[in-house]
């Protein structure tokens, strides 16, 4: 198992030193089979490609010196760019370290990745280097709560992901896609993602209408549900009743009293009288 640093120094060499920056020939740069990024829309490509026209780069790509030269560490769009453009050179920085961690956190720190590209990424790094959540969380400066969340992602239907990178990544959130991943249903899964692809609302709006449908009485029975829940967690905070008897008051007294009634109705017994 690799020893993980808890920030990113790893994008400096080994001596501490900010890494070399270099100019190099475009086509003799050695592209990244582990680019994290996977998808490359056409007009943003353009976008990129005229604005460093006009502006020049703003970010030197990042590179690892390899045998026959240097291999693409992070910055495929703008490598892209510059050829697109039929630039022979961009700058580059040299740097070292392990270089699937480095792609993955330049293009984090850019937002360059969508949702399901850096699930896949994360995926790659796990069954790569058998990384915990946790290490992966320190890596991308993420908790493990949300590196869970988005490796959940990897397990929505293909029909989903396929759409989602063709049309939808701009209009659905990473957030409503983890809900929808969520769910164990397939046929709600479609469902939903058909409802919220149409920008019919988000998927909590989703299954508040189809609650609003159900039977009454299933209705009814996830009422209760919540309401021993909550009854659970605040009986169990309370421990023994009888150590706080001495301090209800007469307004704590008589909510208690009312409480107790309502539970009697829902038991179908006799409200107790006090």
């Amino acid at each position: 198992m690799p020893t993980l640093a808890p920030d990113h120094s790893d994008l400096f060499d080994d001596a501490g030193k900010p890494p070399r920056l270099l100019e190099l020939d475009v086509a003799r740069i050695i592209r990244n089979p582990h680019q994290p990024r996977r998808r490359f829309d056409v007009e943003e490509m353009q976008g990129l490609a005229d604005s460093i026209a006009h502006y020049g780069l703003k970010q030197p790509i990042l590179v690892q010196e390899t045998v026959g030269g240097h291999r693409l560490v992070a910055g495929e769009r703008r490598l892209r760019a510059h050829e697109m453009l039929g630039l022979a050179t961009i700058y580059a920085l040299v740097t070292s370290g392990n270089p699937d961690e480095l792609a993955l956190v330049e293009n984090v720190q850019r937002v360059d990745l969508d949702a399901l590209e850096l699930a896949e990424a994360l995926a790659r790094l796990i069954e790569r280097y058998g990384y915990t959540q946790e290490q992966l969380g320190r890596i991308i400066g993420k908790s493990q709560s949300n590196i869970s969340h988005t490796l959940r992602l990897n397990s929505l239907p293909e029909a989903i992901k396929l759409e989602y990178a063709a049309a939808h990544r701009d209009d659905v959130s990473r957030s409503t896609l983890i809900e929808i991943a969520w769910m164990k249903d397939l046929a709600e899964q479609m469902a939903l993602w058909e409802q919220v692809k149409t920008g019919d609302g988000t998927v909590q709006a989703a299954r508040d209408r189809k609650d609003a449908a159900k039977e009454p009485a299933l209705r009814t029975q996830s009422a209760v549900g919540r309401f021993l829940e909550v009854l659970r967690r605040a009986t169990a905070k309370l421990g023994d009743p009888r150590e706080h008897r001495a301090y209800v008051d007469d307004i704590q007294r008589r909510e208690l009293i009312s409480l107790r009634r309502r539970i009697d109705l829902l038991l179908g017994e006799d409200p107790m009288v006090d």
